[in-house]
C-alpha cells in the first residue's frame, strides 16, 4: 500500500502553554539559549510579534523567511511556523489573543478592509502578516515598550492590568505608524475562498453552523472546503469555529459575572459539559478556574 499523503497534524501550543497564567498577553525575552530548530511545524493559537535584536535565522511561515536584526515579524493564529535555523537569534516575543488587535479601531498594516461584515482586525481570521525593518529610532522605543510590557507582566502590581493594556495599544500604534512610513514588504495571505470562509466563521461562530452551512456560504462542497482551510492555514474549519467560540467565552469570562453555563449556550455550545471539555483541553483547566486565576491576578 502507497504511503498516505495526508498531512500529519500539526502540533497546536496556547498562551496557556506559554506560561500566560490566564492573561491574553505574554512577552518573552529569547536568546539563541532558549530556542531549537526544528522541521516539525507548529500551530499557535494566538498571534505573535518578534522583534529581532541580534542574530539571524531562518524559518517558514506562509513562505520562507530570512530572519535579521533590526526587523520587526508578524505572524498570525493559525500559521504553520518551522523554526528551521534559529542561529544566534535573540530579541522579543509579545504572544496576544488575536482580539486585543481590537484596541486600535483601524486596519492592520497595509491592509485594506475585506468584505463580509465582520471585523476582522479583531478577530482571528485577520490572516495578514509583514515584516518591518525598522529606524533606530522607533526600534528602540518599541523595544522600550515591550520591555515594560514584560516588567507589568511580571510584576504584576495593582492596575497592571490597565498599564498593559495601554502598553499594548501603544505599540500596535508605533507599528501602524513604521508601516505608514517605510511599510518594506508583505507575506502572503491565504487565498480568497478561504478568506472568505473564515470571514464567515468569524461572524457566525457564536451560531450552531456547521462545515455544510461553511461550504453552503462559498459555494463549494464540504470536502473542497474542508481540504481547502486544512491546507491554506494549518488548521480545521473546526479547529477555527472553537477558537472563535474560546476567544468569546474568555471575553465574557473577564468581563461578565455571567455563569459558565449560560456562557457555554451563549458561545455556541449545546451543553455546558462540552464546553468545559473543550475549554479546560484548550487552557488545561476550567471555565471557573481561568476567572478565578485571573481575578486574583488582577488583584
Amino acid at each position: 500500500m502507497p504511503p498516505s499523503s495526508r498531512k500529519p497534524r500539526h502540533r497546536i501550543i496556547t498562551l496557556a502553554a506559554l506560561g500566560a497564567r490566564g492573561l491574553p498577553l505574554h512577552v518573552n525575552h529569547i536568546a539563541s539559549r532558549t530556542l531549537s530548530s526544528s522541521h516539525e511545524p507548529v500551530v499557535a493559537t494566538f498571534a505573535l510579534f518578534f522583534l529581532v535584536t541580534g542574530g539571524k535565522g531562518c524559518g517558514r511561515h506562509l513562505e520562507l523567511v530570512d530572519v535579521r536584526p533590526g526587523e520587526l515579524h508578524f505572524i498570525p493564529a493559525g500559521v504553520e511556523i518551522h523554526a528551521l535555523n534559529v542561529g544566534e537569534l535573540e530579541g522579543w516575543l509579545v504572544a496576544f489573543d488575536p482580539t486585543l488587535l481590537s484596541s486600535l479601531e483601524t486596519e492592520p498594516p497595509g491592509r485594506t478592509p475585506m468584505t463580509g461584515g465582520a471585523d476582522l482586525a479583531s478577530s482571528l481570521a485577520s490572516r495578514w502578516s509583514f515584516r518591518l525593518l525598522l529606524g533606530e529610532a522607533r526600534r528602540q522605543r518599541i523595544e522600550r515598550l515591550i520591555a515594560a510590557l514584560d516588567a507589568e507582566l511580571r510584576e504584576r502590581q495593582w492596575g497592571f492590568e490597565r498599564a498593559t493594556s495601554a502598553l499594548f495599544t501603544l505599540l500596535l500604534t508605533e507599528l501602524q505608524r513604521e508601516a505608514r512610513e517605510h511599510a518594506s514588504g508583505h507575506w502572503p495571505s491565504p487565498g480568497r475562498l478561504v478568506r472568505d470562509v473564515l470571514a464567515f466563521v468569524a461572524t457566525h461562530s457564536l451560531e450552531p453552523i456547521s462545515l455544510a452551512d461553511v461550504a453552503a456560504a462559498v459555494d463549494r462542497t464540504p470536502s473542497y472546503v474542508a481540504t481547502a482551510v486544512r491546507e491554506e492555514t494549518g488548521l480545521t474549519v473546526g479547529d477555527w469555529l472553537r477558537e472563535h467560540r474560546m476567544a468569546e467565552a474568555r471575553r465574557r469570562l473577564l468581563e461578565t459575572t455571567t455563569s459558565v453555563e449560560s456562557i457555554a449556550s451563549q458561545v455556541g455550545y449545546s451543553d455546558a459539559t462540552s464546553f468545559v471539555r473543550g475549554f479546560r483541553r484548550a487552557h488545561g483547566m476550567t471555565p471557573r478556574a481561568w476567572r478565578e486565576r485571573h481575578r486574583q491576578a488582577g488583584g
